[in-house]
């Protein structure tokens, strides 16, 4: 399921970092935790597994403000309007839909670091239309997509859409998402056996975002990821699964998350 949060400012602060991604993903963890925690604690700590690794299942769009200026220089936005929106989409069973939407009406979101922050609150939800699901589809991305590769040597790549190995990386990861959505709530496999064929194709320009995460903290991170539009041919359910769940890694900390086109 798919939403979009409209939020109000209601902070007296108009500043927030640039990097807010996990802020506002700790945010979602809370709200959820508030209402279940038994829940929250199986996303944070466990999540859905497969082959040994964890899945949180679900992803989010970057921040649509409105009334807005990027100060580059201090790593600052300034929101010098009242309203922002973003997307959040969970890999979830129908049933539970309402129980999770109706978590997030009114509740208070606080986006900071030690420098500077405001508050926002839920005002209303809107409802995202399920996309009809092609073996072809065009998505655009509304947050970077994130792709990572263990170095022999230690360490991680962050890969580039052009780098080899970026398509294959997408596949497996879309695979083993299925895998573990489908053991959660069937018991049962996800895709055949049988490896599916993918093509990714790349539309356009290519715009690499730098993310920093838990920023000005000893455990600070920076990631990249890059956002772009693309057509992927890929089995249906592989399509939504990316969808719902965010293409590439790190879904639950804002990558991943794309629009249809």
């Amino acid at each position: 399921m798919r939403f979009k949060l409209i939020l109000e400012r209601t902070g007296a602060g108009k500043f927030i970092p640039i990097n807010y991604q996990y802020e506002l993903s700790s945010a979602i963890y809370r709200i959820v935790d508030e209402a279940d925690s038994e829940f929250a604690t199986f996303l944070h700590q466990q999540g859905y597994r497969a082959n040994g690794k964890p899945f949180r299942l679900f992803t989010f769009s970057r921040l649509f403000f409105k009334g807005f200026k990027v100060l580059t220089e201090s790593g600052r936005i300034e929101h010098f309007g009242r309203e922002v929106a973003v997307e959040v989409s969970f890999l979830v069973d129908r049933i539970a839909e309402e129980f999770v939407k109706g978590l997030f009406i009114n509740q208070e979101i606080f986006l900071g670091d030690k420098i500077s922050g405001t508050t926002y609150q839920v005002q209303r939800i809107e409802a995202v239309a399920k996309p009809l699901f092609l073996p072809t589809m065009h998505y655009r991305c509304l947050s970077p997509i994130l792709i990572k590769r263990k170095r022999e040597s230690g360490g991680e790549d962050y890969l580039s859409p052009v780098d080899n190995g970026y398509s294959d990386i997408l596949l497996e990861n879309l695979i083993s998402k299925s895998l573990a959505y489908s053991q959660a709530i069937t018991m049962e496999a996800g895709v055949s056996d049988e490896r599916p064929e993918i093509k990714l194709d790349i539309k356009g320009k290519l715009f690499k975002n730098g993310v920093t995460i838990k920023q000005l903290t000893p455990q600070q991170t920076k990631l990249i990821g890059y956002s772009y539009e693309f057509e992927l041919t890929a089995p249906v359910e592989l399509q939504e699964i990316g969808y719902y769940a965010g293409f590439g890694h790190l879904g639950s900390q804002g990558f991943g998350c794309v629009g249809v086109k």
